[in-house]
């Protein structure tokens, strides 16, 4: 259906264009000011809050006749070579430096690289994994991209990207069954080129699944509206159900919002045009829900919604409501860096100003049209879509990234009210002339201000990416490359460190990578604790230390990356440690299934015995070697604070001590009896520590602290 001609004539009680640049204007304040909070409160008042509600009272809706603007047709022909750019700035901007762009993953994103390596060897051996019940499917579909093109970086990131761009044509597909072509048109251009979309597919992550899966979820949806055969409807009915159900093994946390939307749409549809629809739908829905509704509820996944909550937050109630707050901000205006950009926009919003405009006035449009039903879909499964990131403490947009699945439509509504009395060729130059400055804000955002973030530390050890691995593995890989594969022991140290590692030295490191002959190896390398060093030093001869934590204020000293030639003496040696490393994977894997991540202090007694006895199953690969010994009791230890078995702890780290009795050692046990409340031993750990071959802690600091001093009778 095409648009009638006409010269520009509103005929609405209110101006669209002065709302788009009065709510463009604020939100570049919003998004990319540094004001005082007073001043950012009269901008949000004046320049958003009083603009939409004198909009809302003076515009004159539509006569119900009228033909909605989603099925307006703005464009006579999409050439193809539009189809072409689009396609191509999709690839560009999933693509384009995607091993550098995040410089190296953060930690959940190396926990889901090194399970799904587990995966592809072992096969699914369970429906949820981790603390927080993460769904297989992802980590069966990144294990087989290992699988079939090795483990590394690129290969983490190049499944995601995948997955992030087939969601572009599954838009247009949804799209194209509740919308003109036109209008779905302008719903691709979003999903290829905005920061939101681009900026989550960068993730290795199993919420990347969401937007195609709830794409595809709403074609199922328009294909049974769209039939005009029952049995058809019928069919597509049962097969939306079906695919609602098996998605909550792909993800689930970012998928109940939209199982509840298109849920309540069938119901209020089909309630009592055709309850049999309804029912095939249901039945459908819910088979494949009982295992995994079982299997979460037996695992406790309630505990983990509970943990999340901001019923669950202590402090006032004014704390829950900024915390709810939030996820609005962070959508439209972007919160500080200060405030940590784990899975938030670091400048600006999701959605930036141009985009933001568009949206006000298109939600403007959706409340004075109520008699349209889509109008008052797209209102009430938006505030749907942003309930589970409300009611979450913090933020994070994998929580709430189905809201794109209304956001995007919104802000084609806001497009349309700004065009609808031009021309094609008019409407045309417009959405170039809005998507232009778009883009280029997008890609400001993600290909400039992100990556720069990584240049500071801070932001390293706030956001658990590990500073240490990403330094070293640029040594190795220069090493590599000029001396070829070596062997790389990164799991020595204690606790549940950063994965991504192995995931990113798998070609050229021959502790883990079963096609290179680790005998041919000519140099080794070792990242352990800093103090360690003269230990090594003395029974292996010359190596290099390059000291990974120097500029971090490690109270234990940090960590360093210790390279060694392989002779004919010391080869025998190396591959018992590579034996011990690769004994420890099973034992890396049990503590990732097991650990509380909520509380990284703390374990429960079942989880710890679990994972202790794991840890106590391969102590004969460590045992006689005083090396890897020392290691070992350190892990051990470090197992056993977290269990708040801290007599047992201390046990181990004399047990440590006696393999090599380097200075953090000390320091730790140090540590460990001050928290006892055994002063006496706490000093004299101390003072051992201060006394080691070399001394990088904070034990001198502690002596002359009133802590660490004696007490006065």
């Amino acid at each position: 259906m095409s648009k009638p001609n006409s010269t520009f004539s509103p005929s609405i009680g209110f101006h669209p264009w002065v709302c788009f640049l009065v709510f463009l204007i604020s939100g570049l304040f919003l998004s990319y000011g540094d004001f005082l909070p007073a001043i950012t409160l009269w901008i949000g008042v004046m320049g958003l809050l009083l603009p939409f509600v004198i909009g809302f009272w003076t515009h004159t809706p539509g006569k119900k006749s009228e033909i909605p603007l989603y099925q307006l047709e703005f464009f006579k022909k999409i050439p193809f070579w539009v189809w072409m750019m689009v396609a191509v700035l999709a690839l560009f901007f999933r693509f384009y430096k995607l091993t550098t762009l995040s410089a190296w993953p953060v930690f959940d994103e190396g926990l889901v690289g090194f399970t799904a390596t587990e995966v592809a060897d072992k096969g699914v051996d369970r429906l949820l994994y981790f603390f927080s019940d993460n769904p297989f499917f992802y980590l069966w579909f990144l294990g087989m991209f290992f699988k079939l093109f090795g483990q590394s970086l690129f290969v983490l990131w190049f499944c995601s990207a995948v997955v992030s761009t087939l969601w572009v044509p599954a838009v247009y597909l949804a799209a194209r069954c509740y919308f003109s072509k036109s209008f779905s048109f302008f719903c691709v251009l979003l999903a290829a080129v905005s920061f939101w979309p681009c900026y989550s597919g960068r993730f290795s992550l199993g919420g990347v699944l969401v937007l195609p899966l709830e794409a595809l979820a709403f074609l199922w949806l328009g294909k049974c509206l769209q039939s005009e055969s029952p049995k058809k409807g019928d069919g597509f009915a049962g097969l939306l159900g079906f695919s609602l159900g098996l998605s909550f093994y792909a993800t689930y946390l970012g998928w109940l919002s939209t199982a509840l939307v298109i849920s309540a749409t069938m119901a209020v549809l089909f309630w009592k045009r055709r309850p049999l629809r309804l029912a095939i739908f249901g039945l459908l829905l819910v088979l494949p829900l009982i295992p995994f509704v079982i299997l979460w509820l037996k695992t406790g996944g309630t505990s983990y919604f509970s943990s999340q909550s901001i019923l669950n937050m202590s402090g006032s109630w004014l704390k829950g409501i900024q915390s709810a707050w939030n996820t609005p901000k962070n959508i439209f205006c972007g919160s500080s860096s200060s405030d940590g950009i784990w899975y938030k926009p670091v400048w600006g919003g999701l959605l930036n100003p141009v985009l933001g405009a568009l949206w006000g006035v298109g939600i403007l449009e959706c409340l004075k049209n109520p008699f349209h039903a889509l109008y008052r879909w797209l209102g009430v499964s938006f505030v749907i879509f942003l309930l589970p990131g409300m009611f979450a403490e913090g933020f994070e947009f994998f929580r709430v990234i189905p809201v794109l699945a209304v956001l995007i439509p919104i802000m084609g509504l806001g497009w349309t009210c700004l065009t609808r009395e031009f021309s094609a060729r008019w409407s045309a130059a417009i959405l170039l002339l809005l998507m232009g400055p778009s883009v280029a804000l997008d890609f400001h955002q993600l290909i400039d201000v992100y990556p720069r973030l990584w240049d500071s530390p801070a932001y390293w050890l706030k956001e658990y990416k590990s500073i240490n691995h990403y330094r070293a593995y640029q040594i190795l890989q220069s090493k590599s490359l000029a001396e070829g594969p070596g062997l790389i022991f990164s799991d020595f140290v204690p606790g549940f460190e950063d994965q991504a590692l192995n995931l990113a030295d798998d070609r050229f490191n021959s502790v883990n990578n079963d096609h290179l002959d680790w005998e041919k190896a000519k140099w080794a390398a070792v990242i352990v604790n800093v103090n360690y060093q003269p230990f090594l030093a003395k029974r292996f001869g010359s190596g290099k230390t390059y000291w990974l934590s120097k500029d971090l204020n490690r109270a234990d000293g940090g960590w360093m990356l210790w390279v060694v030639d392989i002779t004919s003496a010391n080869r025998p040696t190396f591959g018992r440690w590579r034996e011990a490393s690769r004994g420890l994977k099973e034992y890396v894997y049990q503590y990732f299934l097991n650990q509380n991540f909520r509380d990284a202090t703390d374990m429960s007694a079942d989880a710890s015995s679990k994972v202790l006895n794991t840890l106590n199953g391969i102590y004969p690969l460590f045992k006689g070697d005083p090396f890897l010994e020392a290691c070992y009791w350190e892990k051990k230890a470090d197992l056993l604070y977290k269990a708040r078995r801290f007599s047992d702890g201390i046990e181990s780290l004399n047990q440590a001590l006696k393999g090599y009795p380097a200075a953090h050692l000390y320091y730790k046990l140090g540590t460990v009896e001050l928290m006892q409340g055994d002063g006496i031993d706490g000093r004299k750990a101390f003072q051992k520590a201060v006394r080691a071959p070399i001394n990088f802690t904070q034990s001198a600091q502690f002596l002359d602290s009133p802590a660490g001093k004696p007490s006065q009778p």
